[in-house]
């Protein structure tokens, strides 16, 4: 059974730009997906971290459609000038490329966020002002209730 990314952590950056995976997400890397990620963004704000597995599944389904939509087509312009494949060192720690860095704007405190198959890298005010500045409102609550019930519980054999 694979293991997830839940949480987030606080880490911080080095002068050469490397970030210490936490404990947690690191044994859910090495349990489940080995050492090769994918580094990503979309917009420069923030960093997508993609297991190299989760990364060529998203890529096999672009891959998949045959007219690609020019909202599509942006997003693969952005991911691919963004992107970059890297591998987590022997002490856990991974190299941000230095634009990444600088747009994302990671100085100093990180906040490292588990999406469940892929983890997210922001500076933590800019997280903070953009997400936890008000409620999540009834109406969002109950659009991923109706989400999450779109999907039938898998069986234990499953």
């Amino acid at each position: 059974m694979k293991k997830h990314f839940r949480g987030s952590y606080i880490a911080k950056i080095d002068d050469r730009g490397r970030v210490k995976i936490p404990a947690q997400y690191l044994s859910a890397l090495e349990q489940s997906f080995g050492n090769e990620v994918y580094l990503t963004s979309i917009n420069g704000d923030h960093i997508l971290f993609y297991p190299m597995q989760v990364w060529e599944e998203i890529e096999r389904k672009i891959a998949r459609i045959p007219m690609r939509d020019p909202d599509l087509e942006e997003y693969i312009s952005r991911i691919s000038f963004w992107g970059n494949e890297t591998e987590i060192d022997p002490k856990g720690r991974i190299l941000i490329p230095s634009a990444l860095r600088e747009s994302s704007q990671l100085e100093t405190n990180l906040l490292i966020l588990g999406k469940i198959d892929y983890l997210v890298i922001w500076n933590k005010e800019a997280f903070t002002a953009k997400y936890m500045g008000g409620q999540f409102s009834d109406e969002k609550m109950q659009k991923v209730s109706r989400l999450l019930n779109e999907f039938p519980s898998l069986s234990s054999h499953e």
